[in-house]
């Protein structure tokens, strides 16, 4: 059914199925053929604009209209509604006469009552006649009874009536129900709301063509198609292009996100249909409006203290009307509107019963929460609930719930013990926000824990937030309580002692080291099952890595832990833990893989403690892939995520990232200005402390201090191993501080150190092993350097660590350089150029090439070097060169390439004059120092041989 209000639009009404069959009816009533017609609808569909428009038209077509209306405040009015449509001094006079005449007596008339009738019939014989009765359920019981009566007894006259009602549970009652329908030209006409066309047409006849499909779309989604709230938005909408010269537009995809453009009209309209002579309607209305997604009519029916099948049957006239979709209000303005004409004391009574009944029900805390805080409900279960929504809440980055959720949770606790807990709870969630948020509940925390107010898992929590915020002391004092509970014995202490010590170890280990073990080892323990938490064991497999060095079990465990975490359902230690396990285990190609789908899960959260953290270890992994730029962007991203002060003493890695990264890239004023930031002093005695001293000595080595440099360098060496961290995948210190010695021109000490650093556990490693052997080839015999920088460039691309083979790439073109291989170390350089353009390092490319670069343009054609000489070989000495430099012997070319093996020979010795190379063997180490992609000369001639 497509109609529009009665004021507005009515020509719609001409062309509905609905106004035919209205107009068929009355047509039939003029041959004598009476006829009824019952309308209902739900609410703000529009019955009575139907109506009105169609006695409009009957009394244009000559036909009498009577019409009347019920309501509520003429219901114990005996007469009412036939003193309206048969007024006593009316033409139609008898009519009122004769209800009177019958008054109750329903079996049939007495003598003047017929005599009654007769005047009436013949009176209403003289033209067809439309009897209506709108909201006909609110009649008086004497109208109805009369109304009864006519139907009966007027079947073959010209008369058409027409009643609506309502759906629901306040439509007519069942037994005139059946007396209409026993008529044999009665008919039922049920209204539903207008379709996605109908309110585009609606729309298109009071605003601008070309905002009318965007208009209709949106106003559809957010009303159903009920015309009571089209209009109402049209209103809104008019109202705003008023005011602005941008109307604002409600979106179709969220009710409650229209609500500032639909405002008051829309409240109003909301209101209309609802407040209404229906009191069950509105009751129940409410209920689905304070229940919300929540809302099943039998939480409704049990809210609002009505019958299971009053609301099935409000809920099916609200649907019809368009109102709900999927058991709630379209538009949670409606429910507002509603609850905004409740009295505030029964408003509160009926959150505080949802409350109370979803949590019965086992809803989430954070809808019940919801509720309380609208209406707070002294009993013990609201504030753990509390509790629970405030975690959630920030698990799922609604902080401002969070924290109304703990402010409520504050204002209820009646004892120390749950007042702590509500402070702990503050400090966990604050923590994820941004630490610095903390401090002010720490002291409050320590003094309940020496009360013994805390469970032991939140004491753990306060010697690692006590310890981020450089309070050593406090933390080592709590961490000794937390010892001396679980030397005690007390269940659950031992787990949480476990996982704190573990995240001291790595993190801050003089902290760890200063609480004693337990007091009374001698005595005899029970073993105990414990819960191992992720962070727990993700914690374990760092320390080993950190320890022992890696090894392919500990990378294996990393990446089990990682597969079976998410991003908010996991803590960030976990996390945390488990990707630097993988980075210092020297596995950084898998870390940014698991890295950058946690960063994904975050979506578009910047801000937040979790993501500061793994920002700033996405960073560490850039750093060490030499993706310089990268590693600077994800290093800003981190400190910007969380404030300074917040960062506490790990502030040290996202600025050592950031230094080292801008040192690299030349930007040494920058990574000078970096290096001012005040630190906390407890950040020395921490791995972040190591990372920084280390990134700051590479800083004095970029500036010309060498001396500063080595003892940073020398200072991060001693710490590593006093605090067992002495790992080269971790802190390469012996590597950085033999750089050092050799600017000061002390080349055994360097070697000394190099050598030392092959022995240590995870110097094997590609990274670790690449770096050394270009310092020793710095350290060695000019003649041997070519081949150890040569296996250098080969581990460095392995590991993919781009800014240290741009330094190997430069070493070894100078060897080659140094011992007479001209060509060779051009092609080396420009495939440090390549590497160079790859990772950002144009700046340091510049620094270790100097004057020494070859000039891309200084050749004719724009060719040099190997570039000519290659650019000269025929086809044919392309394809001998390319199998030549992949190993074969001159017999086994000659049969893949069908030539002799003299032909081979000759080939080879035109290729070997024209690159300038003296054997089989220098061009093997001519491709070799090239970067093996098809985008390097000397490979593409190989590619393009093997293609021809």
């Amino acid at each position: 059914m497509e109609l529009a209000d009665s004021g507005d639009l009515s020509e719609i009404f001409e062309r509905t199925e609905e106004m035919a069959l209205l107009a068929h009816v009355l047509a039939s009533a003029g041959q004598g053929e009476g006829g009824v017609v019952l309308v209902n609808a739900g609410p703000g569909v529009g019955r009575t604009a139907l109506l009105d428009a169609f006695l409009r038209k009957a009394t244009e077509s000559g036909a009498r209209v009577c019409a009347a209306a019920g309501s509520s405040a003429e219901t114990e009015a005996e007469f009412g509604v036939v003193g309206q449509l048969f007024p006593p001094n009316g033409p139609l006079g008898a009519g009122f006469r004769l209800a009177r005449a019958i008054g109750s007596r329903d079996a049939g008339p007495g003598l003047d009552a017929d005599r009654l009738f007769d005047t009436l019939c013949q009176e209403l014989r003289r033209r067809p006649t439309v009897i209506a009765v709108d909201d006909a359920q609110l009649a008086d019981a004497a109208s109805l009874r009369f109304l009864r009566y006519l139907v009966r007894r007027l079947r073959t006259a010209p008369v058409m009536m027409v009643l609506t009602e309502p759906t629901g549970p306040d439509a007519l009652p069942p037994s005139f129900q059946a007396e209409l329908l026993r008529h044999p030209q009665c008919r039922r006409l049920g209204l539903l709301p207008l379709s996605r066309d109908g309110v585009t047409q609606v729309v298109s006849a009071q605003v601008g063509s070309d905002r009318v499909p965007r208009l209709a779309a949106d106003f559809h989604a957010i009303s159903g198609g009920n015309p009571l709230l089209v209009h109402a938005l049209l209103t809104d909408h008019r109202a705003a292009h008023r005011l602005s010269p941008v109307p604002s537009v409600p979106s179709a995809s969220s009710a409650a996100s229209a609500a500032p453009a639909a405002s008051a009209a829309f409240a109003k309209a909301a209101l209309a249909w609802a407040y209404r002579d229906e009191p069950v309607l509105f009751d129940v209305a409410c209920g689905f409006a304070v229940l919300g997604e929540s809302a099943t009519p039998a939480r409704v029916a049990c809210l609002v203290d009505r019958g299971a099948d009053a609301v099935d049957q409000v809920m099916t006239a609200l649907d019809t009307a368009g109102l709900l979709a999927g058991g709630t209000f379209r538009s949670a303005l409606v429910g507002k509107a509603l609850l905004e004409h409740v009295d505030v004391e029964t408003r509160a009574e009926l959150r505080r019963r949802a409350a109370r009944l979803l949590h019965g029900d086992g809803a989430p805390a954070t809808v019940v929460a919801r509720h309380l805080l609208a209406a707070p409900v002294a009993e013990p279960w609201a504030g753990r609930t509390l509790l629970a929504a405030a975690e959630k809440a920030m698990q799922e980055g609604r902080e401002e719930l969070s924290l109304d959720c703990l402010r409520l949770a504050g204002q209820s606790a009646t004892t120390e013990q749950e007042r702590a807990a509500v402070v702990m709870a503050r400090v966990k969630i604050g923590w994820e926000i941004d630490p610095r948020l903390v401090s002010p509940w720490l002291d409050e925390l320590v003094a309940a824990l020496r009360r013994g107010d805390l469970r032991s898992g939140d004491a753990a929590w306060i010697v690692k937030h006590l310890a981020w915020q450089d309070r050593f002391p406090e933390a080592v004092e709590s961490l000794s309580a937390l010892a001396a509970a679980g030397d005690a014995g007390e269940p659950g202490v031992e787990a949480e002692l476990h996982f704190v010590r573990h995240w001291l170890r790595h993190s801050c280990p003089p902290l760890e080291a200063s609480v004693p073990g337990p007091s009374n080892p001698t005595r005899p323990r029970t073993p105990r099952l414990r819960r191992v938490s992720p962070a727990s064991y993700a914690g374990e497999v760092l320390g080993k890595v950190l320890t022992e060095g890696p090894d392919d079990h500990t990378v294996a465990m990393a990446e089990e832990i990682l597969r079976g975490c998410r991003y908010s359902e996991t803590v960030v230690e976990a996390l945390e833990a488990a990707l630097l396990a993988l980075v210092y285990a020297g596995r950084p190609d898998r870390a940014v893989f698991w890295c950058d789908g946690l960063l994904q899960q975050a979506g578009t959260r910047s801000t937040g403690t979790s993501v500061a953290i793994l920002s700033g270890i996405r960073a560490e992994i850039a750093l060490r892939q030499g993706a310089l730029p990268a590693a600077e962007q994800y290093a800003r991203s981190a400190l910007s995520a969380i404030s300074l002060p917040g960062w506490g003493v790990a502030v040290g890695s996202p600025l050592a990232a950031l230094v080292h990264s801008t040192t690299a890239s030349g930007m040494s004023g920058v990574a000078g200005a970096w290096l001012n930031q005040a630190v906390p002093d407890g950040m020395f005695r921490t791995r972040h402390g190591l990372l920084y001293t280390h990134a700051r000595g590479h800083y004095h080595l970029a500036v010309d201090r060498p001396a500063a440099a080595l003892d940073d360098f020398l200072t991060c060496g001693g710490l590593a191993k006093e605090w067992g961290m002495d790992v080269p995948t971790f802190l390469p210190w012996r590597t950085s501080a033999a750089q050092a010695q050799l600017a000061l021109g002390n080349p055994g000490q360097a070697r000394a150190l190099v050598r030392e650093q092959l022995g240590r556990p995870g110097g094997s490693t590609a990274r670790a092993r690449g770096v050394a052997l270009r310092l020793l080839a710095a350290t060695g015999e000019p003649g041997r350097r070519p081949a150890l920088l040569r296996e250098s460039v080969n581990l460095l691309e392995s590991c993919g660590d781009q800014v240290e083979l741009l330094r190997a790439l430069a070493d070894r073109c100078q060897a080659l350089d140094h011992v007479g291989a001209p060509a060779k170390a051009r092609m080396t350089a420009r495939h440090a150029r390549n590497v160079a353009d790859a990772c950002g390092g144009d700046a340091l490319f510049r620094k270790l090439f100097r004057d020494e670069v070859p000039d891309r343009e200084g050749d004719p054609d724009g060719l040099t070097g190997e570039e000519q000489g290659s650019a000269s070989l025929t086809a044919a000495e392309r394809r001998v060169t390319a199998l030549a430099a992949l190993g074969h012997s001159n017999r086994e070319i000659g049969r893949k390439l069908f030539i002799t093996k003299s032909t081979v020979e000759q080939h080879l010795t035109r290729v070997y004059r024209k690159l300038g190379v003296r054997n089989r063997a220098d061009l093997g180490d001519l491709l070799a120092g090239t970067n093996l992609g098809a985008g390097t000369p000397a490979m593409a001639m190989a590619s393009s041989a093997v293609a021809g």
